[in-house]
């Protein structure tokens, strides 16, 4: 079975070509290649199982058939959203200086995923959104977390775990948070570090979206920042800093640095929103390249760890300056169980 070129031979290939200064006809090189099992194969878990190689197969790369390592799923990018078994939003917490009040919530934490999220380019637009979330957070679940305040630096603030299931807002998961206070109010400064995202799935290897997988916008809804509602990581009160940008704080991923009412004339009311994402997402399976035209490889082993029957795939290809020969496939089941104890 013929397949498309893989991009390590293809991009070897054309170096080789690179480096040749002779004129030449293509010359594909007739492929000879086989593979079998050792003999001494025991077939169990915790034992490897070796494959023997023979013929001139300059490249060969495996799949091993275990979970995200099947060739028929090279090219998938997502399952269906029943395959997901659970996702898991986690972060650390500190919280310094402000008030030293703990019934009121400076920090409102938000899910939901009834939201389409801001453009982060049309502020019209954008505006239009934010001002249609009600003081109830119609449409938003609220987060609980421990009100705290502490009257030293961030960084000296422990910060405190949480860990949330968002299994239900799955198919298009939405993620907010809303910095804000009253007249005659200080704010106290909050830090969100390790923001990640871990889900669960049946059969497949869990994925995890940890802060610089996610995007954020930022929201200003100050009638001073009307002119750019989307600035941030500005040194001084009241500005949301964001992790990975000039200017960023280093006392966590998300930071809303503190607001004295002293030195300002106006109430603070800043948000941060994650660009929604579908959870169903996962990375495609891999290949491992065992062979390349300079290796001399004429077996290859490999444990697996389950019981089950696994088809496991070898793509080999021929390749010098004068040509090459089509990618091909071998494939083989092998059954593995259980030793007997």
């Amino acid at each position: 079975m013929k397949t498309k070129r893989i991009t390590y031979l293809a991009t070897a290939l054309a170096l080789m070509a690179a480096g040749s200064s002779c004129e030449h006809d293509e010359i594909y090189e007739p492929l000879e290649f086989s593979v079998q099992l050792a003999p001494t194969n025991t077939y169990k878990t915790g034992d490897p199982v070796v494959f023997n190689f023979s013929g001139n197969a300059d490249y060969i790369t495996v799949w091993n058939g275990d979970t995200g390592h099947e060739y028929r799923y090279r090219d998938r990018t997502s399952v269906a959203f029943e395959d997901i078994i659970s996702c898991k939003l986690s972060f650390g917490l500190a919280q310094a200086y402000g008030q030293t009040d703990t019934d009121t919530r400076y920090c409102n934490i938000l899910v939901t995923d009834q939201f389409e999220g801001l453009n982060g380019a049309d502020a019209e637009a954008d505006g239009a959104l934010v001002a249609a979330i009600d003081d109830q957070y119609t449409g938003w679940t609220e987060l609980e977390y421990e009100n705290l305040s502490n009257r030293v630096s961030l960084v000296n603030v422990a910060k405190v775990p949480y860990s949330y299931d968002i299994t239900k807002y799955a198919e298009n998961f939405g993620f907010a948070l809303h910095f804000h206070h009253g007249e005659n109010q200080n704010m106290r400064s909050f830090a969100f570090n390790e923001i990640q995202i871990e889900v669960q799935f049946n059969g497949y290897n869990p994925q995890v979206y940890d802060y610089e997988d996610l995007s954020f916008v930022t929201y200003s809804t100050i009638p001073e920042d009307a002119d750019n509602p989307y600035e941030h990581n500005v040194s001084g009160d009241g500005w949301v800093k964001l992790q990975g940008e000039t200017g960023s704080n280093n006392a966590g991923e998300i930071v809303y640095q503190g607001y004295n009412w002293a030195n300002h004339p106006y109430v603070c009311d800043q948000w941060v929103f994650m660009r929604p994402i579908n959870l169903n997402g996962i990375s495609p399976d891999t290949g491992q390249s065992i062979k390349g035209v300079a290796d001399d490889v004429k077996s290859y082993s490999y444990t697996y760890t389950k019981p089950g029957t696994y088809t496991v795939t070898f793509l080999v290809g021929n390749g010098n300056y004068q040509g090459e020969s089509g990618i091909q496939t071998y494939e083989m089941k092998v059954t593995i169980v259980d030793p007997i104890e």
